[in-house]
Protein backbone atom coordinates (compact mmCIF):
# COMPACT_ATOMS: atom_id res chain seq x y z
CA UNK A 1 0.00 0.00 0.00
CA UNK A 2 1.62 3.59 -1.28
CA UNK A 3 2.64 5.62 1.70
CA UNK A 4 0.19 8.25 0.93
CA UNK A 5 -2.86 5.84 1.21
CA UNK A 6 -1.64 4.05 4.45
CA UNK A 7 -1.44 7.46 6.25
CA UNK A 8 -5.17 8.67 5.10
CA UNK A 9 -6.45 5.53 6.76
CA UNK A 10 -4.43 5.41 10.00
CA UNK A 11 -5.87 9.37 10.07
CA UNK A 12 -9.28 7.75 9.76
CA UNK A 13 -8.93 5.13 12.26
CA UNK A 14 -7.62 7.28 14.52
CA UNK A 15 -11.02 9.42 14.42
CA UNK A 16 -13.23 6.76 14.28
CA UNK A 17 -11.51 5.68 17.74
CA UNK A 18 -12.07 8.72 19.27
CA UNK A 19 -15.57 9.45 18.19
CA UNK A 20 -16.25 5.84 20.29
CA UNK A 21 -14.10 7.01 23.27
CA UNK A 22 -16.36 6.29 26.48
CA UNK A 23 -17.69 9.53 28.16
CA UNK A 24 -17.53 11.99 25.24
CA UNK A 25 -19.42 13.35 22.88
CA UNK A 26 -19.30 16.26 19.98
CA UNK A 27 -19.87 19.44 20.21
CA UNK A 28 -20.79 21.97 16.99
CA UNK A 29 -17.15 22.78 17.08
CA UNK A 30 -15.95 19.31 16.63
CA UNK A 31 -13.92 19.13 19.94
CA UNK A 32 -14.64 16.25 22.65
CA UNK A 33 -16.00 17.53 25.41
CA UNK A 34 -17.53 15.64 28.86
CA UNK A 35 -20.97 14.03 29.32
CA UNK A 36 -22.70 15.98 31.42
CA UNK A 37 -24.34 14.16 34.81
CA UNK A 38 -27.94 14.75 35.85
CA UNK A 39 -28.00 16.72 39.05
CA UNK A 40 -30.02 15.19 41.87
CA UNK A 41 -33.07 18.10 42.56
CA UNK A 42 -35.66 18.07 45.13
CA UNK A 43 -38.70 16.36 43.63
CA UNK A 44 -41.53 13.84 44.27
CA UNK A 45 -39.48 11.03 43.32
CA UNK A 46 -35.86 10.99 44.18
CA UNK A 47 -33.17 8.67 42.29
CA UNK A 48 -30.53 6.99 44.00
CA UNK A 49 -26.81 7.14 43.41
CA UNK A 50 -24.81 4.24 43.10
CA UNK A 51 -21.64 4.36 45.88
CA UNK A 52 -19.09 1.74 45.39
CA UNK A 53 -18.63 -0.72 48.39
CA UNK A 54 -15.32 0.56 49.35
CA UNK A 55 -16.83 3.57 50.88
CA UNK A 56 -18.71 1.40 53.81
CA UNK A 57 -16.08 3.10 56.59
CA UNK A 58 -14.67 1.19 59.69
CA UNK A 59 -16.97 -1.07 61.44
CA UNK A 60 -17.16 0.00 64.83
CA UNK A 61 -20.45 -1.78 66.24
CA UNK A 62 -21.74 -5.39 66.46
CA UNK A 63 -24.91 -7.12 67.42
CA UNK A 64 -25.33 -7.78 71.31
CA UNK A 65 -28.52 -9.17 71.96
CA UNK A 66 -32.18 -8.01 71.13
CA UNK A 67 -34.41 -7.07 73.40
CA UNK A 68 -38.43 -7.00 73.87
CA UNK A 69 -40.79 -8.39 72.03
CA UNK A 70 -44.18 -7.30 70.24
CA UNK A 71 -47.21 -7.08 73.21
CA UNK A 72 -48.34 -5.16 76.12
CA UNK A 73 -46.62 -7.02 78.97
CA UNK A 74 -44.08 -5.82 81.42
CA UNK A 75 -40.77 -7.13 78.47
CA UNK A 76 -42.79 -6.11 75.68
CA UNK A 77 -43.50 -3.17 73.37
CA UNK A 78 -45.61 -2.39 70.60
CA UNK A 79 -44.09 0.18 67.86
CA UNK A 80 -41.44 1.59 70.54
CA UNK A 81 -40.24 5.13 69.12
CA UNK A 82 -38.15 7.18 71.07
CA UNK A 83 -35.35 5.54 73.68
CA UNK A 84 -33.00 7.16 76.20
CA UNK A 85 -30.35 6.04 79.09
CA UNK A 86 -31.04 7.24 82.14
CA UNK A 87 -30.21 6.88 85.83
CA UNK A 88 -28.16 3.52 86.19
CA UNK A 89 -27.87 2.95 82.78
CA UNK A 90 -31.97 1.87 82.50
CA UNK A 91 -33.68 2.18 79.55
CA UNK A 92 -36.79 4.78 78.86
CA UNK A 93 -38.67 3.52 76.12
CA UNK A 94 -41.13 5.51 74.54
CA UNK A 95 -43.89 2.18 74.40
CA UNK A 96 -46.03 4.18 71.64
CA UNK A 97 -48.65 2.00 70.91
CA UNK A 98 -49.17 1.17 74.34
CA UNK A 99 -49.34 4.86 75.27
CA UNK A 100 -46.62 4.22 78.06
CA UNK A 101 -42.81 5.02 79.37
CA UNK A 102 -41.30 1.35 79.55
CA UNK A 103 -37.83 1.28 82.19
CA UNK A 104 -35.85 -1.40 81.64
CA UNK A 105 -32.72 -2.39 82.83
CA UNK A 106 -29.72 -2.62 79.87
CA UNK A 107 -30.25 -5.87 79.65
CA UNK A 108 -33.86 -5.64 79.21
CA UNK A 109 -35.63 -6.69 82.31
CA UNK A 110 -38.96 -4.73 83.31
CA UNK A 111 -38.18 -1.66 86.00
CA UNK A 112 -41.87 0.11 85.94
CA UNK A 113 -44.41 1.30 83.32
CA UNK A 114 -45.29 5.02 83.38
CA UNK A 115 -48.65 6.05 82.23
CA UNK A 116 -52.00 4.76 80.30
CA UNK A 117 -54.06 6.19 77.29
CA UNK A 118 -55.84 9.75 77.90
CA UNK A 119 -55.54 13.13 78.13
CA UNK A 120 -55.34 13.72 81.71
CA UNK A 121 -52.12 15.22 82.66
CA UNK A 122 -53.16 16.29 86.73
CA UNK A 123 -50.82 17.61 89.15
CA UNK A 124 -49.18 14.71 91.61
CA UNK A 125 -51.10 11.92 89.67
CA UNK A 126 -50.46 9.32 87.00
CA UNK A 127 -50.13 10.17 83.83
CA UNK A 128 -52.26 9.62 80.50
CA UNK A 129 -50.66 9.98 76.83
CA UNK A 130 -51.83 9.74 73.98
CA UNK A 131 -48.79 8.07 71.24
CA UNK A 132 -46.09 9.96 73.04
CA UNK A 133 -42.65 9.00 70.74
CA UNK A 134 -40.32 11.05 72.84
CA UNK A 135 -38.53 10.34 76.14
CA UNK A 136 -35.81 11.85 78.08
CA UNK A 137 -34.42 10.62 81.63
CA UNK A 138 -32.49 13.16 83.78
CA UNK A 139 -29.72 12.08 86.34
CA UNK A 140 -32.20 13.83 89.20
CA UNK A 141 -34.82 11.22 88.26
CA UNK A 142 -37.40 13.71 86.33
CA UNK A 143 -38.17 12.53 83.19
CA UNK A 144 -39.90 14.40 79.89
CA UNK A 145 -42.34 12.85 77.88
CA UNK A 146 -43.18 14.13 74.32
CA UNK A 147 -46.88 13.12 74.41
CA UNK A 148 -47.32 13.24 70.47
CA UNK A 149 -51.02 13.10 69.61
CA UNK A 150 -51.96 15.26 72.86
CA UNK A 151 -49.54 18.03 71.40
CA UNK A 152 -47.46 18.46 74.61
CA UNK A 153 -44.96 18.31 76.94
CA UNK A 154 -45.31 16.54 80.16
CA UNK A 155 -42.70 16.28 83.18
CA UNK A 156 -42.65 13.39 85.59
CA UNK A 157 -41.40 13.70 89.01
CA UNK A 158 -39.01 10.72 90.58
CA UNK A 159 -41.68 9.00 91.03
CA UNK A 160 -43.50 8.89 87.66
CA UNK A 161 -46.34 11.62 88.94
CA UNK A 162 -47.33 14.33 86.49
CA UNK A 163 -45.26 17.68 88.05
CA UNK A 164 -46.05 20.01 85.35
CA UNK A 165 -46.93 20.20 81.79
CA UNK A 166 -47.42 22.47 78.55
CA UNK A 167 -48.29 22.54 75.30
CA UNK A 168 -51.30 22.60 72.80
CA UNK A 169 -51.84 22.48 69.19
CA UNK A 170 -50.81 24.82 66.99
CA UNK A 171 -47.95 26.58 65.17
CA UNK A 172 -47.46 29.16 67.56
CA UNK A 173 -44.77 29.58 70.77
CA UNK A 174 -45.48 27.14 73.40
CA UNK A 175 -47.89 25.02 70.85
CA UNK A 176 -46.64 22.03 68.93
CA UNK A 177 -47.74 19.34 66.07
CA UNK A 178 -47.11 16.21 66.83
CA UNK A 179 -43.55 16.63 68.91
CA UNK A 180 -41.45 13.96 68.70
CA UNK A 181 -37.70 14.56 70.73
CA UNK A 182 -37.32 15.85 73.82
CA UNK A 183 -33.62 17.03 74.45
CA UNK A 184 -31.39 19.18 77.50
CA UNK A 185 -28.28 21.46 76.66
CA UNK A 186 -25.48 21.96 79.14
CA UNK A 187 -27.84 25.11 80.79
CA UNK A 188 -30.86 23.16 81.38
CA UNK A 189 -32.93 24.27 78.81
CA UNK A 190 -34.73 21.87 77.39
CA UNK A 191 -35.31 21.49 73.53
CA UNK A 192 -38.44 19.79 71.64
CA UNK A 193 -38.01 18.65 68.08
CA UNK A 194 -42.01 20.02 66.73
CA UNK A 195 -41.72 17.43 64.07
CA UNK A 196 -45.26 18.76 62.43
CA UNK A 197 -44.20 22.79 61.92
CA UNK A 198 -40.99 21.79 61.27
CA UNK A 199 -38.92 23.48 63.91
CA UNK A 200 -37.39 23.42 67.18
CA UNK A 201 -38.52 24.84 70.02
CA UNK A 202 -36.30 26.11 73.08
CA UNK A 203 -37.91 26.61 76.91
CA UNK A 204 -36.21 26.52 80.27
CA UNK A 205 -36.28 23.48 82.26
CA UNK A 206 -40.39 24.87 84.03
CA UNK A 207 -41.87 25.35 80.57
CA UNK A 208 -41.28 29.12 80.02
CA UNK A 209 -40.71 29.66 76.33
CA UNK A 210 -37.42 30.71 74.99
CA UNK A 211 -37.23 30.81 71.64
CA UNK A 212 -37.93 28.72 68.17
CA UNK A 213 -36.01 28.55 64.95
CA UNK A 214 -36.76 26.33 61.70
CA UNK A 215 -39.61 26.21 58.62
CA UNK A 216 -40.44 23.81 56.10
CA UNK A 217 -38.41 23.87 53.00
CA UNK A 218 -35.53 22.00 51.05
CA UNK A 219 -33.10 24.40 51.49
CA UNK A 220 -30.04 24.27 53.90
CA UNK A 221 -31.63 25.66 57.49
CA UNK A 222 -34.83 24.47 56.72
CA UNK A 223 -36.51 21.22 57.63
CA UNK A 224 -39.45 18.92 56.32
CA UNK A 225 -40.61 16.69 59.16
CA UNK A 226 -37.77 16.47 61.12
CA UNK A 227 -37.91 12.52 63.02
CA UNK A 228 -34.93 13.19 64.85
CA UNK A 229 -32.27 15.07 67.25
CA UNK A 230 -29.32 15.19 69.52
CA UNK A 231 -26.93 17.55 70.96
CA UNK A 232 -23.38 17.18 70.98
CA UNK A 233 -21.06 18.18 74.00
CA UNK A 234 -21.04 22.01 72.20
CA UNK A 235 -24.73 21.76 72.36
CA UNK A 236 -24.59 21.86 68.48
CA UNK A 237 -27.95 20.39 67.96
CA UNK A 238 -28.05 17.31 64.89
CA UNK A 239 -31.17 17.17 62.95
CA UNK A 240 -32.17 13.78 60.97
CA UNK A 241 -34.21 16.22 58.15
CA UNK A 242 -36.11 12.89 57.37
CA UNK A 243 -38.29 14.10 54.20
CA UNK A 244 -35.56 16.35 52.70
CA UNK A 245 -32.62 12.89 53.33
CA UNK A 246 -30.17 14.44 55.35
CA UNK A 247 -28.58 15.64 58.47
CA UNK A 248 -28.04 19.05 59.51
CA UNK A 249 -26.33 20.10 61.68
CA UNK A 250 -26.65 23.41 63.71
CA UNK A 251 -24.74 25.96 66.45
CA UNK A 252 -26.23 26.48 69.73
CA UNK A 253 -28.90 28.85 68.79
CA UNK A 254 -29.66 30.77 72.30
CA UNK A 255 -29.94 34.24 71.21
CA UNK A 256 -29.09 37.24 73.76
CA UNK A 257 -31.95 38.95 72.05
CA UNK A 258 -35.68 37.81 70.79
CA UNK A 259 -37.55 39.83 68.51
CA UNK A 260 -40.93 40.07 68.64
CA UNK A 261 -43.68 40.59 66.26
CA UNK A 262 -47.79 40.94 66.99
CA UNK A 263 -49.93 38.04 66.14
CA UNK A 264 -53.46 38.07 66.08
CA UNK A 265 -55.84 35.50 67.82
CA UNK A 266 -58.26 34.52 64.94
CA UNK A 267 -60.66 33.38 67.43
CA UNK A 268 -60.78 36.45 69.76
CA UNK A 269 -58.98 39.34 68.08
CA UNK A 270 -56.46 39.73 70.71
CA UNK A 271 -53.16 40.78 69.47
CA UNK A 272 -50.15 39.81 71.42
CA UNK A 273 -46.57 40.27 71.01
CA UNK A 274 -44.72 36.70 70.29
CA UNK A 275 -40.93 35.74 69.01
CA UNK A 276 -40.52 35.98 65.83
CA UNK A 277 -39.86 32.86 63.93
CA UNK A 278 -36.40 32.45 62.18
CA UNK A 279 -34.35 30.75 59.82
CA UNK A 280 -31.19 28.99 61.18
CA UNK A 281 -27.78 28.21 58.99
CA UNK A 282 -26.77 25.13 59.34
CA UNK A 283 -23.13 24.55 60.11
CA UNK A 284 -23.40 21.54 57.90
CA UNK A 285 -25.84 19.48 55.40
CA UNK A 286 -24.55 15.42 54.99
CA UNK A 287 -27.04 13.48 52.90
CA UNK A 288 -29.30 12.85 50.26
CA UNK A 289 -31.58 10.00 49.05
CA UNK A 290 -30.24 6.60 48.51
CA UNK A 291 -29.44 3.68 50.60
CA UNK A 292 -25.21 3.70 50.28
CA UNK A 293 -23.09 5.47 52.57
CA UNK A 294 -23.54 9.55 53.14
CA UNK A 295 -27.18 8.21 51.67
CA UNK A 296 -30.41 8.33 53.23
CA UNK A 297 -34.21 7.30 52.72
CA UNK A 298 -35.63 7.89 56.20
CA UNK A 299 -33.05 9.56 58.55
CA UNK A 300 -34.43 9.10 62.10
CA UNK A 301 -33.27 8.45 64.85
CA UNK A 302 -29.99 10.92 66.13
CA UNK A 303 -27.78 10.36 69.44
CA UNK A 304 -23.82 11.40 70.10
CA UNK A 305 -21.36 9.31 71.36
CA UNK A 306 -19.57 9.26 74.47
CA UNK A 307 -16.50 9.61 71.89
CA UNK A 308 -17.87 12.18 70.39
CA UNK A 309 -19.42 10.79 67.05
CA UNK A 310 -22.65 11.18 65.66
CA UNK A 311 -24.86 8.25 64.86
CA UNK A 312 -28.20 8.39 62.51
CA UNK A 313 -30.48 5.95 62.26
CA UNK A 314 -31.72 5.46 58.15
CA UNK A 315 -35.03 3.83 59.35
CA UNK A 316 -36.27 1.99 56.14
CA UNK A 317 -32.84 0.76 55.14
CA UNK A 318 -31.99 -1.16 58.45
CA UNK A 319 -28.46 1.07 58.56
CA UNK A 320 -26.97 3.38 61.56
CA UNK A 321 -24.49 5.62 59.62
CA UNK A 322 -21.92 7.31 61.78
CA UNK A 323 -19.78 10.32 61.46
CA UNK A 324 -17.00 12.20 62.91
CA UNK A 325 -17.68 14.82 65.39
CA UNK A 326 -15.75 17.39 63.67
CA UNK A 327 -16.12 18.34 60.61
CA UNK A 328 -18.79 15.32 60.61
CA UNK A 329 -17.66 13.60 57.57
CA UNK A 330 -18.59 9.89 56.95
CA UNK A 331 -17.06 7.72 59.05
CA UNK A 332 -18.85 4.01 59.00
CA UNK A 333 -21.65 2.40 59.00
CA UNK A 334 -23.77 -0.54 60.76
CA UNK A 335 -26.06 -2.68 58.44
CA UNK A 336 -28.60 -5.37 59.66
CA UNK A 337 -28.59 -7.38 56.83
CA UNK A 338 -24.72 -8.10 57.90
CA UNK A 339 -25.78 -9.46 61.31
CA UNK A 340 -27.78 -12.68 62.46
CA UNK A 341 -30.73 -11.03 63.90
CA UNK A 342 -33.37 -13.70 63.35
CA UNK A 343 -36.20 -11.17 62.85
CA UNK A 344 -39.64 -11.96 61.58
CA UNK A 345 -39.21 -8.89 59.06
CA UNK A 346 -36.58 -6.32 58.06
CA UNK A 347 -36.01 -3.89 60.26
CA UNK A 348 -37.72 -0.45 60.76
CA UNK A 349 -35.33 1.37 63.06
CA UNK A 350 -36.26 4.83 65.19
CA UNK A 351 -35.13 6.10 68.25
CA UNK A 352 -31.21 5.82 69.19
CA UNK A 353 -29.35 6.21 72.30
CA UNK A 354 -25.91 4.99 74.02
CA UNK A 355 -25.44 3.86 77.53
CA UNK A 356 -22.23 5.03 79.66
CA UNK A 357 -20.15 1.68 77.56
CA UNK A 358 -21.16 3.33 74.71
CA UNK A 359 -23.33 0.84 73.36
CA UNK A 360 -26.08 1.58 71.11
CA UNK A 361 -30.27 1.16 71.44
CA UNK A 362 -31.77 1.20 68.37
CA UNK A 363 -35.44 0.49 68.36
CA UNK A 364 -37.12 -1.11 65.87
CA UNK A 365 -41.35 -0.56 65.02
CA UNK A 366 -41.49 -3.07 62.07
CA UNK A 367 -40.41 -6.00 65.24
CA UNK A 368 -41.45 -4.19 68.08
CA UNK A 369 -38.04 -4.72 70.01
CA UNK A 370 -34.56 -2.87 70.82
CA UNK A 371 -31.47 -3.84 69.01
CA UNK A 372 -28.37 -3.41 71.39
CA UNK A 373 -24.66 -2.98 69.82
CA UNK A 374 -21.67 -3.05 70.68
CA UNK A 375 -18.15 -1.80 70.06
CA UNK A 376 -15.72 -4.09 67.52
CA UNK A 377 -12.93 -2.46 70.25
CA UNK A 378 -13.60 -1.04 73.21
CA UNK A 379 -10.43 0.35 73.66
CA UNK A 380 -11.09 3.74 71.92
CA UNK A 381 -10.89 6.73 73.83
CA UNK A 382 -13.99 8.43 75.47
CA UNK A 383 -14.38 12.00 75.82
CA UNK A 384 -15.90 14.29 78.64
CA UNK A 385 -19.21 15.17 77.28
CA UNK A 386 -20.00 17.49 80.12
CA UNK A 387 -17.27 20.11 78.83
CA UNK A 388 -19.75 23.16 79.62
CA UNK A 389 -20.79 23.79 83.13
CA UNK A 390 -24.36 22.82 84.02
CA UNK A 391 -26.03 26.03 84.21
CA UNK A 392 -29.89 27.06 84.49
CA UNK A 393 -30.72 30.40 83.86
CA UNK A 394 -34.38 29.52 86.14
CA UNK A 395 -34.40 27.49 89.19
CA UNK A 396 -35.46 23.97 89.49
CA UNK A 397 -39.02 23.89 89.61
CA UNK A 398 -40.51 22.58 92.92
CA UNK A 399 -43.13 20.45 91.89
CA UNK A 400 -46.11 22.65 94.44
CA UNK A 401 -48.39 24.50 91.73
CA UNK A 402 -51.36 25.91 93.20
CA UNK A 403 -54.37 24.24 92.30
CA UNK A 404 -55.66 26.80 90.31
CA UNK A 405 -52.23 26.40 88.34
CA UNK A 406 -52.40 22.73 87.67
CA UNK A 407 -56.06 22.15 87.04
CA UNK A 408 -57.97 20.66 84.63
CA UNK A 409 -54.61 19.23 83.61
CA UNK A 410 -51.71 20.44 84.77
CA UNK A 411 -51.22 22.63 82.51
CA UNK A 412 -50.63 26.30 84.26
CA UNK A 413 -53.93 27.24 84.04
CA UNK A 414 -55.02 26.18 80.87
CA UNK A 415 -57.16 23.60 80.25
CA UNK A 416 -56.61 19.98 78.21
CA UNK A 417 -52.90 20.36 76.79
Amino acid sequence: MPLTLRFITGFIIFFQLLAAWPGATWADNGAATPTPTAALLPGPTPTANALPENLAGEKLYTLDTVLGGKGSGPDELDDPEGICVGPGDNLYIADTNNNRIQVWTSDGKPVKSIGTFGISAMWRNDPQFDHPEGVLALPNGQVYVADTNNNRIVMLDPNGLVALSWGSQGSRHRQFNLPRVVAQDHYGNIWVLDTGNSRVENFTNDGKFNFAWGSLGSEGGHLNFPLGMALNQIDQCVISDSQNFRMEIFNDRTPANVNYSPVTDTSTGAVTMEPTPVTVAPVTVEGWYGDGPMQFKEPAGAVVTKTGLVVVADGVTGRLEIFNKSPFEFYGEWRAEDEKLNLASPPHFRGLACDSQNRLYVTDIQNDCVIRLKLVQTDQPFIQINVTPVLSPTPVPTFTPTPDESMPFGGQGFPIR
